[in-house]
């Protein structure tokens, strides 16, 4: 890899990452009502900058701006196996999509992301050759699963999402040090966030640990120590984690707090790599324009999700402020 390729993305990152929206910017959308803050968002170049007829579409709008940083990990990330990682959940998001419309037959296009060369694209036919090997694996157990029975939606994402972490962590192993780190945290998170969902709907450990995807940080043995110790128990059995302060905060508050830890899980992805930020030569700047990016995506389409449905109360019980 060229040392002025890493340099050239990154300064991309980082000129890209500069116009991304304040969080002054998020507190005026939250602050105004639907129509106004479709508008704003417009003035901030969402969409393009034009309202069309599709303009007030949360998911479209929110899927578009999500197209143009697809765009740009595929032009101009510097590593295959970094890229590879970074666009594996729009990949697994559209091979969920169509293995469902495979077996349930219903139209599932308006949940797939448009990415150039997706092999996920033969999946309703049964090909799946040009499948990533974790995918291809886990589609084919899929199918012999279906020749004995109903296939659920919950089933084929369960499976996929555990391919895709597979997958993510086969390359984040190729990608450097960075990259794995990202990857580890990813997969906590996950689990962390299975858990506490878990533990609400007073479930037994055992589906914890059926669920549990390997990879991370956090063993399985003392996530279900931490599961079986309760909520109030839960973060104390994780103090030794980088993830404590966050999990305290639901320990203490209760499963009202769950939909701020996702929010917060989604913010501490964006400050992983504060302290190499200047490296150029690291993929931390790359790293932190994606993880922002995605996060200002998820803000946005919370606050007009809330606006829509007349819950704007619901904002700041999940969209966190500095």
């Amino acid at each position: 890899m060229a040392q002025t390729t890493k340099i050239y993305a990154n300064t991309l990152a980082k000129y890209n990452e500069g116009k991304l929206l304040s969080e002054e910017k998020l507190r005026r959308l939250a602050d105004a009502d639907f129509v106004g803050a479709v508008k704003m968002l417009c003035d901030y170049g969402y969409g393009g900058g034009r309202l069309g007829e599709n303009s007030f579409d949360v998911d479209r709008l929110i899927s578009e701006e999500t197209v143009g940083l697809i765009n740009f990990i595929s032009e101009d990330c510097f590593d295959p196996h970094t890229t590879a990682v970074l666009l594996a959940r729009f990949y697994y998001n559209n091979a969920k999509a169509r293995y469902k419309f495979k077996v349930g037959g219903q139209e599932s296009v308006g949940a797939l992301y448009d990415m150039d060369s997706d092999f996920t694209s033969g999946i309703p036919n049964g090909t799946y050759a040009d499948c990533p090997e974790p995918m291809a694996k886990a589609l084919s157990q899929l199918d012999a699963a279906a020749l004995t029975g109903k296939v659920s939606a919950m089933a084929i994402d369960e499976a996929l999402t555990r391919a895709m972490y597979a997958d993510m962590s086969a390359h984040a192993k190729k990608a450097g040090r960075a990259v794995k780190r990202y990857v580890a945290a990813k997969i906590d998170f996950v689990n962390l966030t299975s858990a506490l969902r878990l533990l609400r709907m007073e479930a037994g450990s055992d589906r914890l640990k059926e669920i549990f995807i390997e990879g991370g940080g956090i063993l399985c043995d003392d996530l279900t120590a931490a599961y079986e110790a309760g909520l109030i128990g839960f973060a104390d059995k994780l103090r030794d984690t980088q993830y404590y302060d966050i999990l305290k905060r639901v320990s203490e508050k209760g499963f009202d707090a769950l939909p701020l830890f996702e929010t917060d899980a989604a913010y501490a992805e964006t400050t992983f790599f504060d302290g190499d930020l200047e490296n150029m030569l690291s993929s931390a700047p790359l790293l932190h324009y994606y993880a922002s990016a995605l996060n200002e995506y998820k803000t946005v389409k919370i606050i007009l999700t809330c606006l829509k449905n007349n819950v704007r109360g619901e904002i700041n019980r999940r969209v966190r402020w500095s």
